[in-house]
């Protein structure tokens, strides 16, 4: 298992060893360690795996853990979950799925989660739903946790029917105006390596989405009837290995330009 820091304020990322197409390098989980070194939050404890759990209590060192926050409901980010009673016993689980929050309330936009005693010992909660309709991010100091809204390289998926094309345009929005408001200096993914060009990383990804409509559109006017012949134009390059979640982007992309055309 790969752990570092990010910079020297008290943020270690835990990268699990799951990786593929999807994942990238493998799914990033990441230990905020309060000012004062004494208690800790974890973002997306990730896969069931021995050596994973074991590089996140190693990150963890003597600090105790006050919370867990899931920034989404996917496997990679949720699974370890599973064994938490017996790693984190008694924890508390913050998710907006009722599923999988455990001694606490199901998150809410503009939750503030205390791990410390300092002012900084804190994260807001902005729900940035699309990739999943459960999706969040947080902000902890000048640093957002993007979970899988936005990647350290390429693009994420908006799965479909769980996630919305409209929701996530709509998040990559909010975002957008977070950071040109100057709050955000860098973007802390679950997958890939951290960018501190926010605002150009967000305009590309609204700018890649808008791209990508105006490509089915021109494919449906060109005779394309299915989700199937459209994602074999639009994605035709994409490895085989991720055919699938071409064909989840496409049917979320015409279930969005049917919202339209009402």
């Amino acid at each position: 298992m790969t752990a570092r820091a990010l910079a020297d304020d008290g943020v270690e990322l835990v990268l699990a060893d799951n990786p593929s197409p999807m994942t990238l390098e493998g799914t990033n989980s990441y230990v905020l360690r309060a000012e004062d070194g004494a208690s800790a939050l974890l973002l997306d404890p990730g896969p069931e795996l021995a050596s994973h759990r074991d590089a996140l209590l190693r990150a963890l060192g003597g600090a105790q853990l006050r919370g867990i926050v899931l920034t989404h409901r996917h496997a990679d980010h949720s699974e370890m979950l599973g064994s938490a009673g017996e790693w984190a016993p008694g924890v508390p689980v913050h998710a907006v799925d009722p599923a999988f929050a455990s001694y606490a309330e199901p998150l809410r936009d503009g939750q503030r989660i205390e791990f410390g005693t300092a002012a900084g010992d804190a994260v807001e909660i902005v729900t940035t739903p699309g990739h999943t309709d459960d999706s969040i991010s947080l902000v902890h100091r000048s640093r957002l946790f993007s979970g899988d809204t936005i990647l350290g390289r390429g693009t994420t998926m908006v799965s479909f029917p769980d996630g919305s094309l409209g929701d996530y345009l709509a998040s990559l929005e909010r975002l957008a105006s977070l950071a040109e408001d100057g709050g955000l200096t860098a973007i802390a993914p679950a997958h890939g390596e951290q960018r501190e060009d926010v605002v150009d990383l967000i305009a590309q990804y609204l700018r890649h989405r808008h791209e990508r409509i105006a490509q089915v559109r021109e494919v449906l006017a060109g005779g394309a009837r299915t989700a199937e012949e459209v994602r074999d134009v639009v994605y035709a390059d994409v490895p085989a290995g991720v055919r699938p979640a071409a064909l989840q982007i496409v049917r979320a992309q015409l279930a969005y330009i049917d919202t339209l055309a009402d």
